[in-house]
């Protein structure tokens, strides 16, 4: 790998998993304010699964819109290396999220309250913008607009 590269991904990596940890935050905190809708209880078996999927729907949907804008900043900034950004990218929102949760008050009500959501949360606070990435990439190879173009775009 080319030095240049090399200083442009690690220059890169630290600040696009910062804003990506900041921008999650705000938006699961934003999509944790939406109120269900009274039909939404009705189609599942118990008030208990109702909340359970709600939730669920809610950190997905808020680590979505945080992954996208992340992806394509990760894509117009390293074309060729942009899934290995980021899994970087991942990696350190991640471990953000995962050390900033060790303190014992945030530690004990994760852990004991649904430690499968802890679990998962991390998983798709992983894998969310690498895979949007892959599938800014794909999108743009089969639409036939290269990636310079999007980083002439952004």
């Amino acid at each position: 790998m080319e030095r240049s590269i090399r200083i442009r991904l690690g220059l890169a990596a630290p600040i696009l998993g910062f804003l990506y940890f900041y921008l999650l935050v705000l938006l699961i905190g934003w999509t944790s304010s939406t109120l269900r809708p009274s039909w939404w209880i009705d189609i599942f078996p118990s008030r208990h699964v109702a909340a359970v999927m709600w939730l669920i729907c809610l950190h997905t949907s808020g680590v979505v819109f945080a992954a996208i804008p992340i992806a394509v900043a990760v894509v117009a900034s390293a074309r060729e290396r942009a899934v290995l950004l980021a899994v970087i990218v991942g990696v350190v929102a991640t471990t953000l999220a995962i050390l900033l949760s060790l303190r014992p008050d945030i530690w004990q009500l994760a852990w004991n309250s649904h430690p499968i959501f802890f679990i998962t949360d991390q998983i798709k606070l992983l894998v969310a913008v690498p895979l949007a990435a892959w599938f800014i990439l794909k999108w743009f190879s089969r639409g036939g607009v290269s990636t310079t173009a999007l980083r002439q775009r952004v």
